[in-house]
């Protein structure tokens, strides 16, 4: 059937369920995107769930869309039995009233936590303070023990006219758009026969909104509390991700001036890379250059890359809120993890950005037409990750045509790996600036620390080891499939990395020191060495996690909140965390190269606004010289380097 005049062209199915169709993707954003108005009445919201749905909605609060949500709180069991024993109607409104405000209230609490959930929760600030979004909730009370407030269903008002309403199991939560199985039924009034029923439910959304449903006590959140909600609001929204700091000085503190002498150079030489230290601010300065560009009228889209599902989602989150705060209010589109919006990137790029997982950018660039390549920018944070052999074989010639291009890292060049480090320049252009550690703690933008290596020599169960690395060696060899260097230099450095009296060692030391793990992380080269040093971490506390791949990432937000001290590790951390409390990192596993141990120490190095006069501490462990002769060992090399960075001191940066 045609369409009413004026009607935007959208149209969604009858039917939408998991396993055939994503209804984030497939169903809920387009209705997002053509959307006026989003009513909406969702079975039950705690304060993690709200910021859950809340993910999908920064694009939409670019555009003219109020939304209305009223849904039931999730109350524990004591708040449940409370309300039930009340009699008296005027305690049981009061106490309905404290439950709701204590979701808010966790919701203002989150937005000050140092971690990527604090970005949702002051786009969730954000859209209530510009009038965006409003918020109820329902207490059945239509028998004497009710259940919850369980109805499921919403309303679209589009844009170009016509309604969208919707049936279903779904609830407003990533689960229930993405993890969990789900469908829903959909009607859409310009269809025959369908008017009546989304008549039906803007209707009984009308009344239980107003307060009018029989049976069904309706609460608001308190002035005072939603007041609260938006002094958060009226923060910078350009927020703590991979690389910042929240409290960082001024932009008129001279400390500071490396960011925009950064901006300057690239845009003197738009294709290049800015190398600089862990916690100096790329993300903001990469931020800058954005918004340059988009201001100046010289870029029409862009792209943001790099790898690792926690990055891209930090990167994600703090483009939106730039976005929605001084930002071009432009589409950010994702395609990462269970995101995957690369095509609608591709059907209109104009005014859009794209935060993208590097592996992607061979189905991606190809795609996209040179004269589109012209009036754009990309970013590639870490982007060392860029010269692997995989991304030099099908990106090989991809960067050409971008008007703009910048790579970010602490430390760009790839160790033992010309091929690799020529693939970056050739695609990205020469390092165009660089602010390296020494500058940044001379001047004050990362704070002092102290070196003590620990001494550590090789069993005999570690030279057996040794023996049989070179033993393969041998044996490929004379099979025909001899080992390259990088691989033998890897199995060697694994055996040093776990040298088997290490943990013993650190044992002795936190009997003196047991102050070290206060506030600290230690880094391992295995899951199983973690579970040898973990005995002697329990005796001295009981607040420590490990995170490995497999741990739940509540583990390391936890250890941001500052609710455990110590958390134990591999390589998951060693980029995109800004935790500025962090005091101690040891390394009983670090590379030969810098890069790893440039940014596992970036951890510690960062300012802290609640603690003047931080000084941070690496814990290293090192091997004796000899089997070299005069030459220093991988640990030997890393200690005199470490030793002499220890030695800058703040204030002492000659004009740097």
């Amino acid at each position: 059937m045609a369409k009413p005049a004026g009607h935007s062209g959208f149209h969604p199915k009858s039917h939408y369920r998991s396993g055939r169709d994503s209804l984030a993707d497939d169903f809920f954003a387009p209705c997002i995107r053509e959307a006026t108005l989003y009513r909406r009445a969702a079975g039950y919201f705690s304060s993690t769930a709200l910021l859950a749905w809340i993910d999908g909605l920064p694009r939409a609060a670019l555009k003219v869309l109020s939304i209305r949500l009223i849904s039931s709180p999730m109350i524990s069991e004591a708040d449940r039995q409370t309300l039930t024993a009340m009699e008296d109607d005027q305690a049981r409104a009061a106490y309905r009233s404290m439950v709701v405000d204590r979701i808010i209230e966790e919701i203002a609490e989150l937005a000050l936590a140092p971690n990527d959930t604090a970005v949702r929760a002051r786009i969730f600030a954000w859209l209530i303070a510009n009038d965006r979004l409003q918020l109820k909730f329902a207490f059945p009370e239509h028998l004497d023990e009710p259940g919850i407030f369980h109805e499921k269903f919403g309303i679209f008002d589009l844009e170009g006219g016509g309604r969208v309403a919707f049936t279903g199991s779904a609830n407003e939560t990533s689960g229930g758009h993405t993890r969990n199985y789900e469908s829903v039924d959909v009607y859409c009034d310009w269809l025959p026969g369908e008017m009546d029923r989304v008549a039906t439910k803007a209707e009984q959304f009308d009344e239980t909104w107003a307060g009018k449903a029989s049976g069904l006590a309706v609460v608001e959140p308190s002035i005072k509390i939603l007041n609260r909600l938006r002094q958060n609001a009226d923060w910078p929204f350009v927020q703590p991700g991979p690389e910042q700091e929240t409290d960082a000085p001024p932009e008129t503190d001279p400390r500071w001036r490396h960011q925009d002498e950064a901006v300057a150079a690239f845009l003197e030489s738009p294709a290049g890379i800015l190398e600089m230290a862990t916690g100096t601010g790329k993300t903001r300065t990469a931020i800058k250059i954005l918004t340059r560009l988009v201001f100046d009228g010289a870029i029409s889209c862009a792209i943001v890359t790099m790898e690792g599902t926690d990055l891209l989602e930090q990167w994600a989150g703090e483009l939106d809120a730039w976005n929605l705060d001084d930002g071009p209010k432009w589409l950010i589109y994702r395609h990462f993890g269970r995101h995957h919006e690369m095509g609608d990137f591709l059907v209109d790029p104009e005014r859009a950005l794209i935060v993208v997982s590097r592996g992607q950018l061979s189905r991606l660039l190809p795609r996209l037409p040179d004269r589109v390549k012209s009036k754009a920018l990309i970013i590639h944070d870490e982007v060392h990750g860029l010269g692997t052999p995989s991304l030099v074989e099908s990106l090989a010639g991809q960067h050409g045509a971008f008007g703009w291009r910048v790579g970010l890292s602490a430390t760009p060049d790839r160790a033992y790996d010309a091929l690799g480090n020529d693939f970056i320049t050739s695609e990205l252009g020469p390092t165009l600036y660089r602010f390296p550690l020494e500058k940044a703690i001379a001047r004050g933008v990362l704070s002092e620390f102290d070196y003590r290596p620990l001494a550590y020599d090789l069993t005999d169960g570690d030279r057996e080891r040794l023996r049989l690395v070179y033993a393969k060696k041998a044996a490929r060899l004379r099979e025909g499939r001899p080992m390259g260097n990088e691989e033998l230099w890897t199995e060697i450095a694994k055996v040093y990395k776990t040298a088997e009296a290490k943990p013993e060692i650190f044992e002795e030391h936190l009997r003196i020191a047991p102050e070290i793990l206060n506030r600290s992380i230690v880094f391992v080269e295995t899951i199983e060495y973690g579970e040898r040093i973990l005995a002697s971490i329990h005796r001295r506390t009981h607040r420590y996690r490990t995170y490995y791949a497999d741990d739940d990432r509540d583990h390391l937000i936890a250890f941001a909140r500052g609710d455990i001290d110590c958390l134990i590790t591999c390589h998951r951390i060693s980029q995109g965390i800004d935790i500025r409390s962090l005091n101690t990192v040891v390394l009983f596993a670090s590379a030969r190269a810098k890069l790893e141990t440039i940014q596992r120490i970036g951890r510690c190095l960062r300012i802290d606004p609640t603690n003047p006069g931080k000084r941070a501490l690496v814990v290293d462990f090192v091997r004796p010289g000899g089997e070299a002769g005069p030459i220093p060992n991988a640990d030997q090399g890393r200690q005199v380097w470490l030793a002499n960075l220890a030695t800058v001191r703040k204030g002492n940066d000659d004009g740097a």
